[in-house]
């Protein structure tokens, strides 16, 4: 069952900028924004119960936590999830000839979910394209200082070259970006599309947790980080 953005922003008195602000910061999902067909055109719908049991619980808990803070409480598999090189290992989107390059480009050896995200389109883009190893980990050494600022999933990874040499991108899907036109754009890739994948395929392996327990209340408790027993 499904609520309108206008109904939504009525039954919980919230404005249109804190809804969209709380989506930036990753407090609501960007999946959660639907767009369907409307006579006006297009609008946007939610699912009824996860979006007012997500605002009733930022309501109550706003005035005890930050918005980062409450991003690491409501939506952990973005903001506090981290994977091992071990992990990766079990995600067969995941070139485990590429995992060593990870590990150099972005100089570390436990990953966030986002960078998880961004190994597999990488990994993806290597099984399609002429991209060597050595230039993956220049890719990544390019994109890794930025993508901590990324609250959400709500963003576009374009891979385009010029003359052999690739180079990325990553923007906010609401944004227009005009790339240079004397770059080939070669992919544009939803990180939603690959989240969805990943917490759906993957969901026992790495014990991922969604939103509130059906009696309302919050879960509080994520389980332990990494894999557990399937």
């Amino acid at each position: 069952m499904y609520i309108t953005k206008k109904d939504l922003l009525n039954e919980t008195g919230i404005s249109y900028g804190q809804l969209y602000r709380w989506k930036r910061e990753g407090l609501i999902p960007e999946e959660w924004f639907i767009k369907q067909s409307a006579f006006t055109g297009q609008e946007t719908v939610f699912p009824k119960q996860q979006i007012l049991k997500r605002i009733n619980a930022i309501q109550e808990l706003k005035d005890k936590y930050s918005l980062e803070e409450l991003a690491k409480i409501l939506s952990p598999e973005v903001a506090e999830r981290y994977f091992t090189t071990e992990d990766l290992k079990i995600i067969e989107e995941i070139n485990d000839n590429l995992i060593p390059a990870y590990v150099q480009g972005f100089d570390k050896n436990n990953f966030t979910f986002i960078e998880v995200l961004i190994m597999i389109a990488l990994s993806n883009f290597k099984a399609s394209s002429e991209i060597s190893r050595g230039q993956i980990i220049e890719i990544v050494e390019g994109l890794k200082d930025y993508l901590p600022e990324m609250k959400s999933t709500g963003f576009i990874l374009i891979l385009f070259d010029r003359e052999k040499d690739y180079y990325a991108t990553v923007y906010e899907e609401q944004a227009q970006v005009f790339i240079d036109s004397r770059l080939k754009i070669l992919e544009k890739i939803h990180l939603n599309d690959l989240s969805n994948l990943l917490k759906l395929k993957y969901r026992k392996s790495f014990n991922f947790k969604f939103d509130q327990e059906e009696d309302g209340k919050l879960d509080f408790n994520s389980g332990e980080i990494g894999v557990s027993p399937v």
